[in-house]
């Protein structure tokens, strides 16, 4: 699992001083982001973003930090889900679920993974009975 502190901005907040929910899909790229510089993946795999999930799950203010929780929750045969919850203060404020696609930008279809990929990822697979916090 990786983490990334995230410090909401004031222009990211909404009249009523929540975090607006257009905020939740960057700050989840960012998470993303990181957990591909920590895997350090040899090949650079192309990949693109096929589906992203969000589910709100508590208000989230300016003023504090958010901690971005991402994992590699699924392994497909092109394809993996990334899991990722947004915390603030200890609070679950976001789920979410990104499935991101092995891509042939030349002739625009997804690819397989090699074995070599395959295995690379799947070192990064978390356990299904790991509570993530």
């Amino acid at each position: 699992m990786t983490i990334e502190v995230i410090t909401p901005r004031f222009c990211e907040t909404d009249a009523l001083g929540h975090i607006n929910n257009v905020s939740y899909a960057a700050w989840l790229e960012q998470g993303r982001m990181g957990f591909f510089m920590a895997s350090k993946d040899p090949f650079n795999t192309p990949l693109i973003l096929a589906k992203l999930e969000i589910n709100y799950r508590n208000e989230t203010f300016h003023g504090t930090n958010v901690e971005v929780h991402t994992d590699l929750a699924v392994l497909g045969n092109s394809s993996f889900t990334m899991s990722q919850n947004i915390f603030q203060k200890g609070v679950l404020v976001v789920e979410a679920h990104a499935v991101l696609v092995q891509f042939d930008f030349e002739n625009k279809h997804s690819v397989p993974f090699d074995e070599a990929r395959r295995a690379h990822w799947q070192q990064f697979i978390k356990p299904a009975n790991t509570a993530q916090q």
